[in-house]
């Protein structure tokens, strides 16, 4: 019987993640873009481009919010973030948007996506960008 029991408490924990707790995954651009139109018009999704300022006002993905992973004040920026939100997380190449998804995680964040290759990627699909927040 503790066996059964230990094997279903095993079972169950295991479970969390898929049941929509917690997750975290890095997608393709295609999916990207799937997740962005699938959302459009709702509050549930976060797009945040974490490059610079400088880097974003140069062009970003339409709805895009700003929080520079290098900037000081990065943690503190997304400490004020809605935990409960999905975000789709995304910079040049993927880099910064593997450190931030890693940092979001730890403080609790539930449904994050790293957007594999970052803009680069987005570009080569010939997507669009804009240069003023809209």
């Amino acid at each position: 019987m503790k066996q059964f029991v230990f094997l279903a408490l095993l079972f169950i924990s295991g479970l969390c993640p898929v049941l929509g707790q917690n997750f975290s995954e890095v997608i393709s651009v295609a999916k990207a873009d799937t997740l962005i139109r699938d959302t459009t018009g709702t509050v549930e999704l976060v797009i945040m481009d974490v490059r610079t300022p400088e880097e974003f006002s140069k062009g970003h993905i339409k709805g895009a919010i700003n929080v520079d992973f290098w900037g000081k004040g990065f943690l503190d920026s997304i400490a004020t973030l809605n935990i409960n939100r999905t975000y789709l997380i995304y910079c040049t190449s993927g880099v910064r948007s593997s450190g931030a998804m890693n940092k979001m995680r730890k403080l609790g964040f539930g449904k994050l996506y790293n957007m594999k290759g970052g803009l680069f990627s987005w570009k080569a699909a010939k997507l669009p960008l804009v240069t003023s927040q809209e």
